[in-house]
């Protein structure tokens, strides 16, 4: 549930920015995948995951770290799918969401919260 709240969140906030504010598509994938990735954190936080393996510092900056290579991950996926197989940047936005999601999981549940 926490993960689908995120995907609306941040395929609202990309959507607001591309098609009604008219900022480049790069850029409202970065912002909406910013302000996605600190929801996902405060939730994690408070209901998915049981207290960090970590102290809050160490537990941020593994997250952060991760989170950062989700969203280098997501730009590259999002600009290779709307710029070298010319799909729409609303779908490509998705798609790289899709793929990322996993990633995230898998790098927060193991690595940086408790099982």
């Amino acid at each position: 549930m926490v993960g689908a709240l995120c995907v609306v969140v941040d395929m609202f906030l990309f959507i607001l920015l591309f098609e009604y504010l008219q900022v480049s598509y790069l850029i409202a994938n970065f912002e909406s995948t910013c302000l996605a990735i600190l929801l996902n954190y405060y939730i994690s936080k408070k209901w998915v995951f049981k207290s960090g393996k970590y102290k809050s510092r160490v537990e941020i900056a593994a997250f952060l770290a991760f989170s950062l290579a989700g969203l280098l991950i997501n730009q590259c996926l999002i600009w290779l799918f709307v710029e070298k197989l010319v799909v729409d940047p609303k779908l490509g936005k998705l798609m790289a969401i899709i793929l990322v999601a996993v990633f995230n999981f898998i790098t927060k549940k193991t690595f940086v919260f408790k099982g």
